[in-house]
């Protein structure tokens, strides 16, 4: 080889000096690993296509998730990205009960907690929309009661303060019902709102209220003639086809579509799971079941209806009425609120939606309504982050949809593709030490590979993006573009990757 490498006339003096130090440091690095990643000639890398770059992004989030999952004992778990109106990437973990077994699906029902009040609000503009709710009337109008909530303003608590969380309505009732999930009954919620008087100032401050939006669902059966199941059914689920969608917890279906929640682990690591009970007269604040699949139906349909000149459950202009800020903090320094859409701040970027945490249970449905891009995140236990979850998704593999869907036929293909060129997909895959959390996933770039870490706590904000140089061998890019350390992948003897030396510790792949 030193021969070789020694007569080729073309290669400078510079050039095999570099090529010698890449041998000769081998027996250090691999011991008797054989090294494949010294060639004669400089190749260059192959470009992907956005396509290719995608799925790729796709299945480092899917090892990253499925890494965390594991490591944080979630008993079940699914999510989804959302494109306008596909669905093009799904994930399903674990199984809907431990002892049962059944593993998640696609249409495997999850607690959907407080994404619930996404239905109670479209249910509420429904009626607006109608005539039969009148947004700013007092809520002792539609609760069948003398009395109700006051403070010395004489600003009424209004359907509209509500659905922005500035009704002054504390977040709960009288007793801690999330404690043993006995939750009270429409007459012993009415009769815990006509003895309320001590209220903050509606519109003066930000308070959730768990509570005022159960008192939405006795406006709704009182506009509308119906309980708030049968109508959010027929309005709503029923309308948009979702079929595994349900108003309250079917914990008949436990290990037979329904996937049911764990608290958080004790000292031991054991999870206690939740038993059945029922929402209630809360089900408008927290009780909806529903799966992946409806949700990305459900998030599909917000993307068409504000394109559409047609009315669709809501007309479009509500929908979007619905999706504006109506109220922010004196200083800016609360949350944003929409009428029953939540934003989220991802850097400088706007999603749409609403989190949950209830018994058992966390989920995030959050989109990016400019793009028509949409995440959906949820997991059967308490101790974990729907929200970070959702995030790290959505930024592995937000620029990656958008150049997909730009991209045409001529343009997925590149024009540096070459028989000489080297495939860089024979690199991807999960790296791992034993013993140690240092796990990475190597996947492509267009013309490179990203390293992500799969147990940080946001991995999208550690990716390392590496330029191909030769061979086996590649340049870590600082973010000024300019080169950092080497990554150098070995081989077995059929010319298999099974290692990478990176940052100075070898991986194993796994």
């Amino acid at each position: 080889m030193f021969d070789v490498l020694t007569n080729v006339g073309r290669f400078d003096q510079d050039l095999r000096n570099r090529y010698f130090e890449v041998f000769m440091s081998v027996p250090r690095i691999f011991g008797s690993v054989l090294l494949a990643s010294t060639c004669l000639f400089s190749v260059a890398a192959q470009a992907a296509s956005p396509e290719t770059v995608l799925q790729s992004k796709l299945r480092a989030v899917s090892t990253i998730l499925d890494a965390k999952l594991e490591k944080e004992a979630v008993p079940g778990a699914a999510f989804a990205i959302v494109s306008d109106q596909e669905k093009v990437w799904s994930y399903q973990y674990g199984v809907e009960d431990l002892e049962i077994g059944t593993s998640v699906t696609e249409d495997t029902a999850f607690s959907i907690c407080s994404v619930s009040k996404l239905f109670t609000g479209i249910a509420v503009m429904d009626l607006e929309e109608q005539g039969a709710i009148d947004l700013d009337a007092p809520l002792i109008q539609y609760l069948g009661t003398d009395a109700g909530p006051s403070n010395a303003s004489g600003e009424p608590v209004s359907v509209r303060n509500i659905l922005s969380h500035v009704s002054g309505l504390p977040r709960e009732g009288e007793t801690d019902f999330w404690v043993d999930n006995n939750f009270p009954d429409d007459a012993e919620l009415r009769a815990d709102i006509a003895d309320r008087e001590d209220w903050y100032v509606p519109f003066d401050h930000w308070q959730y209220s768990n509570l005022g939006l159960a008192a939405l669902g006795q406006v709704i059966s009182a506009a509308s003639g119906q309980n708030f199941h049968d109508y959010v059914k027929s309005e709503i689920l029923d309308a948009l086809g979702m079929e595994n969608t349900t108003t309250d917890m079917p914990f008949d279906r436990v290990g037979e579509g329904f996937a049911r929640g764990y608290y958080v682990r004790n000292s031991k690591g054991e999870r206690k799971p939740v038993q059945s009970h029922s929402f209630k007269a809360f089900a408008p604040a927290a009780g909806i079941a529903s799966s992946i699949n409806d949700l990305a139906s459900f998030m599909s349909w917000h993307f068409r209806l504000r394109d559409s000149d047609a009315e669709e459950v809501l007309e479009p202009s509500t929908l979007r009425q619905m999706q504006r800020v109506h109220w922010t903090g004196e200083d800016f320094d609360e949350p944003k609120w929409g009428l029953a859409y939540a934003t989220r701040r991802y850097g400088k970027k706007t999603m749409w939606g609403h989190g949950g945490y209830c018994p058992g249970s966390v989920t995030e449905f959050v989109m990016r309504n400019s793009d028509k891009v949409g995440v959906i995140a949820m997991a059967t236990a308490n101790d974990v982050s729907a929200s970070q979850m959702a995030r790290m998704v959505y930024d592995m593999t937000a620029s990656e949809l958008k150049a997909v869907k730009k991209a045409s036929d001529e343009d997925s293909t590149s024009s540096e593709d070459t028989k000489d060129s080297v495939s860089l997909e024979e690199f991807e895959g999960h790296y791992y030490r034993p013993n140690y959390d240092w796990d990475v996933y190597i996947g492509q770039t267009k013309e490179g590979l990203f390293a992500v870490p799969l147990h940080s706590d946001t991995p999208q904000d550690n990716v390392a993006l590496y330029r191909h140089e030769e061979g086996d061998r590649f340049i870590r890019l600082r973010k000024d573009e300019s080169d950092a350390e080497p990554m150098l992948f070995s081989r077995n003897g059929e010319g298999e990757i099974t290692e990478v030396v990176r940052g100075g510790y070898r991986l194993i792949r796994k």
